[in-house]
Formats: C-alpha cells, structure tokens, sequence
C-alpha cells in the first residue's frame, strides 16, 4: 500500500511497510488515525445505508456522484443531493435513518490490513485516537466489527460538536486529548478534506492512496 506523507512543506511517498519506521524517526508521540477508508474499509455500506433512507423519500443515489463525496460528513451530502434534486429531502430524517440502516449492516465493513496491523504494533507505545467525520455511534460501531475499538484512547467525531474537516478542529482536539503537541502527532488519512484538516491542524500527515 502506498502513502504519501506530508511534512514542513514537503511531500514524499512512503510505503505501508515503513510507516512504523517513519513514526519512529520523526519523533511523533501520539497518533491520529482517520477512520471510514483508512482503518475499514466501509464504502458500499455507507452508500448502501445512505441509499436507503433518500429512496424512503423518494430520491436516489448515483454511485459515481457519492464517490467523488466520500471525505464529506453525512450532513454535507445529503444537503449537496437536496440542493441538486428536485423535491424536498427531509435532511434529519434521512441522517438518522442512515444511521441506523448503517449500524445495522456493520457485516459489510472490513479492516484495512495495514493500518490494522499497524495499530496493533503501535498498542501500548503510543497513545491513539479516531478523528472522524462519521458519528461517534457510526464510528464505534465500524471499530466494534473489526475488533479495533480497544486500541483507541478516545473518537473525536462530529458528534461532539465539532465543525467537519476540513476544519480542522476534530484533529485539534483528537490531539489535545492525547496530550501532545500536533507537531508531535501524526495523522493517517485518505482523503483530502482530511489532509487539509490535519496539516491545518499543525500535524504531519500520512495520506494513504491505496495499492
């Protein structure tokens, strides 16, 4: 899996087998991991469950279009689908309702190996967080299925009340609950709302983009 990390300015690619070694000569102390697409991989759930609660009022979801979405918060892409459709989405309704189909459909989601292996390795020497645009319950629940939930000291969601990335507020506070600097913390990340969060957060971060 490849990666790239970005740090003071720089860009450079970084291979999934160097990760562990890469936190270890930059000097980080904690680590932030984003979570849908970067430790599971829960995409067709997600758009499945997302799917679901606008057909319920009458709309759709065109694959393509909630692909090129996917760093967005639930939110921020329900209300692009209403401002692009005809007819009313109720917004509310149709967030708690892929809530819930998500939550329940949890069988769909599967780890990202190398970031699950690197977690594990990372257990008990660095202290971890989930900094995460999902809800916290959508986010203990994707955790909970690929038996990842424990490594985490907190989830820093949406659902605290905190502006989605790429404000990049839920990494500032990932960050200072684990109680180290964000020069001192790195993020794993794949999208590029993330990015942007992280590095305005004052962290360095790690993109992956895939094989």
């Amino acid at each position: 899996m490849d990666s790239i990390l970005f740090s003071a300015g720089t860009q450079r690619h970084v291979a999934s087998q160097d990760w562990h070694s890469e936190i270890i000569k930059g000097g980080y102390r904690a680590v932030i991991f984003d979570c849908d697409g970067t430790l599971v991989d829960s995409g067709e759930a997600h758009f499945q469950s997302l799917r679901t609660a606008v057909r319920a009022q009458g709309h759709d979801l065109d694959r393509d279009w909630y692909d090129q979405r996917t760093g967005l918060d639930r939110y921020s892409t329900l209300s692009a689908l209403g401002s692009e459709n005809s007819g009313p989405l109720d917004i509310a309704l149709a967030a708690q309702q892929s809530i819930d189909a998500f939550i329940n459909a949890t069988t769909g989601v599967s780890p990202i190996a190398e970031t699950g292996r690197l977690v594990r390795t990372l257990a008990g020497a660095y202290p971890m967080a989930v900094g995460t645009n999902a809800e916290t319950e959508v986010a203990t629940a994707s955790l909970q299925a690929v038996n990842l939930l424990n490594y985490f000291a907190t989830i820093v969601s949406i659902s605290d009340g905190l502006p989605a990335k790429p404000a990049p507020d839920i990494f500032a506070h990932a960050t200072k609950v684990l109680g180290f600097t964000a020069a001192k913390t790195v993020v794993f990340e794949d999208s590029k709302e993330g990015v942007s969060a992280a590095i305005a957060a004052g962290s360095d971060v790690i993109q992956i983009t895939k094989s």
